[in-house]
Formats: structure tokens, sequence, C-alpha cells
């Protein structure tokens, strides 16, 4: 199978910010040298105990020759253990292939990667927290949401125990650099907690404007927390910029440290991008707090990212998130109610930072240059904190009275039942959580729903996709009904080995009438879904880690506003993108074998 090109209209000055002499600024950059060492390490230690064990077992065998036939008898149990896990298919017929092909050794290696044997304490440590931290809020009537709405509401709340909400404003931002100009100026105005959770945290000039918001409201006696993946931000955040986080009095947790130790636990990482400020507002979508999100830094072109702000009742999802997260990490128990309660009241008409925030985007001068300009000759500028502008207008914008949102008529979530018509003005909003916590594909389920219930338009944009015989086959039996499908991935890659697997599992569905685009010059982290139904904007992308192996949120919204903005952001998208077209021929041998050992491990990846 070979894939023929097609090059559409191209936009390039609408979607690729310029420098302040005109010109695009293109920057080849890497992690920190540390961080790849000090993973690299990790990885050869934790290889070198698997390899230790297996040649303990080998001389067991060879000093005992009747333990070959017990070997041999523990490979075959084992593969029929496999086939009963709740496992996808493709990792079964990896894991009993690795099994045969490691024999007499393959079944050690197996349950020492068991879950189920050797991340059972997290678990029993979650089911604690999700047990003594049930939602008791009561969400929205029946008759207030979609037949479609009120399924995926059911589903979520009965696997998750997560609830929609009404009384919520939200808007969506295309860019990482518009989301995170409206965090910041919102964050410079809190008053009383800000949490943040993201999987990637890492020094320079976006988390230097951060900080200088953070420091300024810690100072002020707000409560600000912060988790980071530790795998996500290896060699990111250098120990001095730890300290001098802890020292403002800012909380600051890794998840899952990196150790040199064999553990399949290390598999599993916290892949979740959130922002809670007062338990009023929240933020999520594909975004990280590192440079290249807001394209300070090119590592792959241009960085395709979204986010969502939502205002009101359903921030409080987002807040028990990151509260429920916090106690695992950090294993000490406390009351949520007075986090979970402090924006009840409905979330004030918050002043958005659009008209008066400089953008990342637009304004590369920083605030020491700015005021060095403005400064007389022979006189020191005043020192500035990386956000003094943003935490001068939000004193005055907290001083301001503004009118809180009108208050829905609260109802029980056991009323979840299907209304007539669609939703209700304003919408149903649902942030719900994924991960190991969950027994269930959580963020796979929701992805089979909304493409499941697509009648008319199926919009997919996702950096990786490598997903489950579940997924493709909706995918095709939607293409040849005649739904829209289209799917958007990244032009320049930012893992080629998973780039090639996912371009070659998109190529394959073009036969089935599924439009594939890739984006020109871009690298596109955004992971979102839209249909004529809902939208799905959140952390999770389309592949096999994020269906069942990562830690992840989303919300999932019927809301009109939120629904066009995506839509807009599809639309002015697609002529950036070359379409992949489908052409019956064998591809070269080489290139056909990589894919195909890929595929096998693609599991892993």
């Amino acid at each position: 199978m070979k894939i023929e090109s097609r090059t559409l209209r191209r936009q390039h000055d609408a979607h690729m910010p310029k420098s302040p002499d005109g010109d695009i600024v293109r920057i080849k950059t890497e992690r920190k040298g540390m961080g790849k060492l000090k993973a690299m390490l990790i990885l050869f230690v934790a290889l070198l105990q698997l390899g230790i064990l297996a040649w303990l077992h080998l001389q067991l065998v060879a000093a005992f020759r009747s333990y070959l036939i017990i070997s041999v008898i523990l490979d075959i149990v084992t593969c029929f253990y496999v086939l009963m896990s709740n496992k996808n298919g493709r990792s079964k017929a990896v894991w009993i292939m690795l099994i045969l092909l490691l024999f007499p050794v393959g079944f050690l290696i197996y349950f020492l990667s068991d879950e189920n044997i050797f991340f059972r304490g997290s678990r029993k440590r979650y089911a604690k927290i999700l047990a003594a931290t049930p939602d008791s809020a009561e969400g929205c009537p029946g008759g207030d949401m979609s037949e479609v709405t009120a399924q995926a509401c059911a589903y979520l709340k009965n696997v998750t125990g997560y609830i929609p909400y009404k009384n919520t404003r939200a808007k969506y931002f295309p860019s990482g650099a518009r989301a995170f100009d409206d965090m910041l100026f919102r964050c410079s105005t809190a008053e009383k907690f800000i949490f943040i959770e993201y999987f990637t945290v890492a020094e320079g000039a976006l988390f230097s404007r951060m900080l200088g918001v953070l420091e300024e409201r810690a100072a002020a006696g707000v409560d600000v927390r912060i988790i980071y993946d530790d795998m996500g931000s290896s060699g990111r955040i250098p120990h001095k910029l730890k300290k001098r986080v802890r020292k403002a009095g800012i909380k600051m947790y890794a998840f899952n440290r990196l150790v040199p130790i064999y553990k399949i636990g290390m598999n599993y990482r916290d892949h979740r991008k959130i922002t809670v400020v007062d338990g009023e507002t929240a933020y999520t979508g594909g975004i990280n707090v590192a440079d290249e999100y807001v394209n300070e830094k090119r590592m792959y072109g241009y960085w395709k990212d979204n986010g969502v702000r939502v205002d009101g009742d359903a921030a409080r999802g987002f807040t028990l998130m990151f509260l429920r997260q916090w106690e695992f990490v950090t294993r000490k128990k406390f009351d949520y109610s007075p986090f979970l309660n402090a924006g009840r009241d409905g979330a004030e008409n918050v002043p958005s930072s659009e008209d008066i925030c400089p953008s990342i985007e637009e304004n590369k001068l920083s605030a020491e240059e700015t005021a060095r300009e403005n400064t007389p000759e022979g006189t020191e500028a005043e020192p500035l904190a990386g956000a003094t502008t943003v935490a001068a207008l939000a004193e005055a914008a907290r001083e301001g009275a503004a009118e809180p949102l009108p208050q829905d008529e609260p109802c029980k979530p056991e009323d979840m039942l299907p209304g007539e018509g669609g939703s209700a003005e304003g919408g149903v909003f649902l942030p719900f959580a994924a991960g190991l916590e969950y027994r269930d594909p959580v963020v796979r389920d929701v992805y089979a729903n909304v493409i499941a219930r697509a009648n008319k338009k199926l919009y997919i944009m996702t950096p990786y996709f490598v997903p489950d015989e579940t997924i493709t086959d909706l995918l095709a039996s939607k293409a040849r009904s005649g739904v829209d499908v289209r799917i958007v991935l990244p032009g320049v890659p930012d893992k080629k080995f998973v780039y090639l697997i996912s371009l070659d599992n998109a190529d394959k569905l073009t036969k089935s009438g599924v439009k594939v685009y890739t984006m020109s010059d871009a690298f596109v982290h955004t992971k979102s879904v839209l249909t004529e139904n809902c939208a799905v904007i959140g952390s999770a992308n389309f592949d096999l880690r994020s269906f069942f192996q990562q830690y992840e949120n989303a919300l999932y919204t019927d809301d009109e506003g939120v629904m066009r903005g995506l839509e807009r952001d599809f639309e002015n998208t697609f002529p950036e993108c070359i379409q992949r077209r489908y052409i019956k021929h064998r591809s070269g041998i080489v290139r056909s074998l990589l894919i195909a050992i890929l595929q096998m491990f693609a599991p892993m990846m």
C-alpha cells in the first residue's frame, strides 16, 4: 500500500506566529542531557535486574532438567491466563508471542509485569480514596439533556462517579498560547487556591511567567499546589528551581518518581492537564507547562494545541480530580469539602485577559525589556516579577463587582434519563478522569460511544493514532455509512517510530472512506473529538497508552459555544493540511517489515 499526497491550500500566517522582526522563528531544541541520561540509567538498571532474574532462572533449569518440563507447563498456563485476562486483543497477542519466544523464562517476565500483582497496592489505595470521596453534588435532570449526552453521562457516572453539571460558562482556545494567557491572568485573581497538574512542567519563559504569578499569589496567602509527572518532566526542572518554588510556599510533588528498580508501575504516568482556580474556574486541553506549547521554542515546527476554560459548577469536577490525585501522591488524608464547596455559590463573571493581558504569541518582549525601554536615561528600572502587570490588572479586577451566573434547579444523578429534544441552553459539562484507578478503559469507551453516535460528522485531532480494534472498526463503519469522518495528524513527528505506526493505521482507514490529514510543518498535539452531538477535549490521545496505561482527563460537553469554537478550529486547520490518498500498491519490503515489527510492539509504546 502506498500513499499519494495532495497539497491543499495553506495559510501559514494564521498559524505561524512571528518574531518581532517579522521572521518565522524555527529553533530545534532538545531535552536537557541530564534528563535523558537519568532515564537511560534507570532503564539500564531495571533491564539489568530483569536479566539477572532470567539468568538465575535459566541456571535453575540447567541444574534440574525436570524443571524444564515445569517451565513448559508454566508457559502454557500463562498463555491461557493472558487469553482470559481483560487486556485488549493486540496486547494479548504480543504477550503470548513474547512468552513463547522467551521460553523458558517467558512466564516469569510476564508475571513480573502483571499490573494485577505488582500494582495491586496502588489500586487498593486508589480504591480507598474513591470510596472515601464520593462526589455528592447534584447533577442535571434528564429533561435538560439529549439522549446521546444522557447515555454518556450515565456511563461515566456508573464507572467513574463523575457527574454532569449545568450553570457553567466555557471558552475554547485554539492555541496553547491563548489558553495560557487567559489562565495566568485568571490565576493572578485567585483568592483561595490554585491547583496545577501537568505531565510536563519545564523551566523556561512560560514557567517563569507562571511562577511570577504563583509566587505573588502564594505571598498573599493563596494555597498553591503543583503535581508534575516525574517522567514527563525528567531533566526539565532544575533542583534550584524546585527550591525556589518550595521557598515561595508553593507545594510541589512529583507523580510516580523514577527509581532504578524494575517494576511495572513505572510505566503508568500521570498524563493529565488540569488547572483549577478557587474552585470556580478550571482549564484543560492538550497543553503542558513548557515553552514549546506556546511556540516560544520550535521543536517540531509549529506546535498546534488547544485548551478550554470552564467557569461555574463544572470546575468542581476538576477540583475533585486534583484532590484525589494529591491524596494519592502525598499519602495524606484531608477534608475535601472546603475546596469542593469553595465555588458552589456560582462562579463570578471573572474578566478575561483577551483584551487586557499581553499575548504570548504576539508580544515577545519580556517585562524587563519593556521596563528598560520606558525608563528615562540615568535611572534604574524598577525590578519586575514575572507577571507584575498581570497582577496589577487582577487587583483592579477583584475590586469590581460582577453578577453571578443564574442558578439552575438541582437534581439527583439517578434522574439522568434520556430527554426529548436537544440539550438546554448553556449545554451540559461533564469533566471526567480515567486511569488505573478504574477497571474499565474509560477513555476508549467514551471515544467509542461518541463515534458510535455520530451520524453526520466526526472530526478527530490527535498526535498519535494507535487505537485498538474497537475504535478502528467503528471509524471504518461510520465512514462507510456516509458520515464525514476526518482525522488530523502531525506533519512533523516527535516520535518517528510511533509516527510510522500512526500513519499506517490511519492510511488503512482511507480505504473505507476516512479522510486523513497531516498538518504541514507542524506538530499536532491537540486531543479532541467533535461530532454534531458533542465535543470531547482533554489530555487523552487516540492510542493504547491513553486507553489502558495512563492517567488522563477530559471534558465531555454538548455546549454549542464550545462546539462552534472547536469546529472553527478544525475548519481553520484543514486548509493547512495535506490530505493522504489510498493507492493499492505494495510498500517496500524493508519499510513493510519495520512497520509490522513496530505494530507488534505498539501496545507497549
